[in-house]
């Protein structure tokens, strides 16, 4: 099983998420209509019109030069980006974006029509896509009721189908599908279960659940690689890998009582692992590295798709939306890598320094841990180096602290631990100088121990 996952790994991006606002950007869906997929942190902010709020509950949208104010469907998926990177979601807009979605419909289905409305209301698959996710994401305002949030998933999914019936290759409702999917399984499943729960007829196997999920999201992978359709890879998409993220985390740490926010290894050493019996819907998802493995992979194809939407892009600039983007996706691939780096690191140590009479632990000899550790050290220190912000340096100090991690496992006084200390030593001299000693404790361990 995987170490320990530090409580919200994948909610490291949401505070710059929020702090968008919606903006004009759009790609031509696959079935040759209109689909608004970039969002408004994603584009260049000088070219971002203001977003106000006029009232307590009143929200005003400006609509980007290419969406035809008399475009109901590009309005709509104008007021739907506002809302998801909105700081703060206020579910009277959700509330007025479903309203919104009922209105265009009966429009688009009536018969009766002036000649002088000149509004335009056909219906692509991305309407349904945000029809659904609408109406999926009033549950998070409604978590105790259980009834509500058991219709809200239930109507989320007839728009789904009802939107594949009438546009069966749309890439908006594949990934529309999966988000609603892993969201489902967090508030319908998860959320009520206690660790006496057993899978039965009323009571779903987690993992099953979540392979149907994951499964989903392929789909629409495996579609925007055929049609070479990148623009799908956006603040918006990466959404579902940030839920996966936080549900894993969640069955990780299922079964102890921890207040929101606390890091999970957190006075770990005091606590034993709660043990799941074998028929309890969460004991696959916790006992495998499989589903670990699948984030790790494919949020590398999300930085690939990524990097093929930056090839057209101002890359160059490190404030364009998408690079900031992928700075924050490297961190998290980075984070991973350290975090597997614990266990084969922590064997190489013991059998170093402390057990040198024994040959192996957990079926590890010191060279095989050894080798595994440095190599996925090296991993981690490449997704941190491009993570790396020239105006933040607590990124530095993430790559020198790998560093330091990485020369902690090669042999001692050996050149490329001794390389590894340094390059540490001057990043950490650098981030020291420019915080006014933020780092000293780190760089004095440092120098201390070399």
């Amino acid at each position: 099983m995987a170490p320990k996952r530090p409580l919200g790994l994948g909610k490291a991006a949401k505070a710059k998420k929020h702090k968008a606002v919606a903006e004009n950007g759009s790609a031509s869906e696959n079935n040759g209509t209109s689909s608004d997929v970039a969002v408004a942190s994603e584009l260049p902010k000088e070219k971002s019109p203001e977003n106000s709020t006029e009232g307590a509950d009143e929200l005003t949208v400006e609509l980007g030069a290419e969406i035809d104010a008399n475009d109901a469907v590009g309005q709509l998926a104008a007021l739907w980006r506002t809302y998801f990177v909105s700081e703060e979601k206020k579910e009277l807009v959700l509330n007025g974006i479903i309203h919104e979605c009922d209105r265009i419909l009966r429009k688009a289905n009536s018969e009766q029509r002036s000649d002088s409305d000149e509004e335009n209301v056909d219906i692509t698959g991305r309407f349904y896509a945000i029809y659904a996710l609408a109406l999926s994401n009033l549950a998070f305002f409604h978590t105790e009721e259980r009834e509500k949030v058991d219709a809200f998933f239930t109507e989320a999914m007839e728009r789904i189908t009802r939107g594949e019936e009438l546009f069966p290759d749309s890439v908006d409702l594949l990934f529309a599908k999966a988000r609603i999917m892993i969201n489902k399984i967090a508030l319908t499943v998860i959320s009520r279960l206690d660790k006496e729960s057993r899978v039965s007829n009323k009571v779903p196997n987690g993992a099953q659940l979540l392979d149907e999920c994951l499964a989903q999201w392929e789909k629409a992978e495996a579609l925007t690689a055929k049609l070479q359709k990148y623009d799908y890879y956006n603040i918006e998409s990466l959404d579902f890998l940030q839920a996966l993220d936080d549900l894993l985390d969640v069955v990780d740490n299922f079964g102890h009582d921890r207040l929101e926010g606390e890091d999970s290894d957190a006075d770990e050493e005091d606590e034993d692992d709660v043990k799941l019996d074998e028929n309890h819907p969460l004991f696959s998802i916790r006992n495998t590295d499989k589903y670990n493995k699948w984030w790790r992979d494919h949020s590398i194809i999300f930085l690939e798709n990524l990097d093929k939407r930056l090839a057209g892009e101002d890359r160059k600039s490190k404030n364009h939306p998408l690079t900031t983007l992928r700075r924050e996706l490297c961190k998290r691939l980075g984070q991973s890598y350290l975090m597997e780096a614990e266990v084969p690191s922590n064997v190489f140590t013991t059998l170093t320094y402390y057990a040198k009479d024994k040959s192996e632990i957990n079926g590890l000899t010191k060279e095989q841990a050894q080798k595994a550790s440095q190599e996925l050290f090296s991993n981690a220190l490449r997704y941190l180096k491009d993570s790396q912000d020239d105006d933040e340096p607590e990124t530095w100090v993430n790559v020198a602290e790998a560093m330091i991690s990485l020369g902690n496992v090669h042999d001692l006084d050996s050149p490329e631990q001794e390389k590894a200390y340094k390059e540490a030593e001057e990043i950490l001299t650098k981030a020291n100088n420019a915080t006014n000693g933020k780092f000293d404790d780190i760089l004095h361990n440092l120098l201390q121990n070399q």
